[in-house]
């Protein structure tokens, strides 16, 4: 498992709480087909409907995404892979994937946000509201789009 600048299947996201990001959780995306096509047809929905990007979104269930919960007793070795910036994606096989979420703990996602100016965030509601940082889901799909 290792960061890299390419888009990859696995996409980490920094995830915030009501208080801030103090201990190291992240959320995990894979970008499957299936994930790419359903984001695809949120965002079809959020364009027809005509959304303001600054008032409203589409929500949809979407349990795809797994928040990583973290022991805050050390920096996890990901954390570095963010430097400054509230993505990363990493390459790296599902069995590595698994073992992390086993390790760590996991939350599933409750919903995905989609505005119409393409950004999106995920949150999830357990013991604490967790959200992810927004990300620019438009271009995402349509580098991917590209690629395959």
């Amino acid at each position: 498992m290792k960061p890299t600048a390419k888009i990859t299947e696995f996409l980490f996201l920094k995830v915030y709480s009501e208080i801030g990001r103090y201990n190291f959780e992240i959320a995990i995306v894979n970008l499957t087909p299936d994930w790419m096509t359903k984001t695809k047809e949120t965002m079809e929905l959020v364009e027809m409907l005509g959304i303001n990007p600054i008032l409203g979104y589409i929500a949809r269930k979407d349990h795809t995404v797994r928040f990583l919960i973290h022991n805050p007793t050390h920096i996890p070795f990901y954390e570095k892979w963010f430097g400054e910036n509230e993505l990363t994606f990493v390459e790296a096989d599902a069995q590595e994937i698994e073992k992390l979420c086993n390790q760590k703990g996991v939350v599933k996602s409750d919903v995905l946000l989609v505005h119409s100016n393409g950004m999106a965030r995920y949150q999830a509601f357990e013991d604490v509201y967790f959200r992810t940082s927004e990300f620019d889901l438009k271009l995402i799909q349509e580098i991917l789009t590209y690629q395959n």
